[in-house]
């Protein structure tokens, strides 16, 4: 039963929904270069529409699985949005900007970091850091589960909000600076391989897969990474302590890997500290109007009900 009365919205579906009003503007701006515009248009509205249909739908107390579904469909969400870009990356500029990262790294470095990388590899070494590079996968599930049964709700929610303007973020970021990667732009100069096995050969197949050729700049594993750790160590110090090793490697791989410039992995954890920090004060502000919106809902974690 829809909820008639105005839904009462997370502030992560409120993000989306900003998100999604500039990236419709974006795309009526220079729609010239999309070919299918009015698709992404017409996809834009169909989110919206379906976050208004879930917060009207459940937004009276739900139990059960729905409560769950309520608090928890955002991970999804943000596959959908990262999917989005393959057909924005060249929107605003033809080119990618690979040439200018590897001027900027030269300048500073005085080699390709991925390049002087080389000598370190080895078969243990990339097994493990392409473990780490494709456990981001499952950090914001990870944490989030541990939030939720662990009675957090709200905790939930504005790790969920904080991760969704991360993403978005990195997004607009990979529109307005498209970068391929070191393993695009640099695959002459890699002369060993990475070798590894099965997780190694695993890790190349998905990002082969999943990929997108020009979202390298901030790099977003690193970004939401940040934003993980930062919340583990806030409101779950057992998956802090669990989680931290394998991101601090994730940090390393995604150079290790070829995946990332140096200067991506900075941006990443640029974007990833001022999201913390612009969540934050949001989170803060909401949480000082006094009222029933900001108290903790209760729940239950009988999934099996369904009234």
């Amino acid at each position: 039963m829809i909820n008639h009365k105005t839904p009462r919205f997370l502030l992560m579906e409120k993000a989306t929904f900003i998100y999604m009003v500039v990236l419709s503007v974006l795309i009526l701006i220079f729609h010239a270069n999309l070919p299918h515009w009015l698709n992404l248009l017409g996809f834009n509205l169909c989110v919206c529409l379906f976050m208004f249909l879930v917060a009207s739908v459940l937004d009276h107390k739900p139990t059960g699985w729905r409560y769950f579904f309520r608090h928890f469909y955002p991970p999804p969400f943000f596959i959908v949005l990262y999917e989005e870009n393959r057909y924005l990356i060249h929107m605003v500029f033809p080119n990618l900007f690979d040439n200018l990262v590897n001027r900027f790294e030269l300048t500073v470095f005085g080699i390709h970091p991925t390049v002087w990388m080389q000598k370190f590899i080895s078969f243990s070494l990339s097994e493990y850091m392409m473990f780490s590079y494709i456990f981001y996968y499952f950090l914001i599930l990870l944490l989030g589960l541990g939030l939720f049964f662990s009675h957090k709700i709200r905790e939930l929610d504005d790790f969920f909000f904080t991760t969704a303007v991360t993403f978005f973020f990195s997004y607009l970021g990979f529109i307005f600076f498209p970068v391929a990667g070191p393993r695009f732009a640099l695959a002459d100069l890699h002369q060993i391989e990475l070798g590894g096995g099965m997780i190694s050969r695993f890790a190349q197949h998905l990002i082969q897969r999943a990929g997108i050729q020009g979202a390298a700049m901030p790099s977003s594993h690193v970004a939401v990474a940040l934003v993980v750790l930062i919340y583990a160590e806030r409101h779950h110090r057992l998956l802090f302590y669990v989680l931290s090793p394998l991101i601090f490697s994730l940090f390393a791989a995604t150079v290790y890997g070829r995946f990332h410039y140096v200067s991506d992995v900075l941006m990443g954890l640029l974007v990833g500290g001022v999201s913390l920090y612009l969540c934050d004060i949001i989170i803060k502000k909401r949480n000082a109007i006094p009222g029933p919106a900001v108290v903790n809902e209760e729940f239950s974690l009988d999934l099996a009900r369904s009234d």
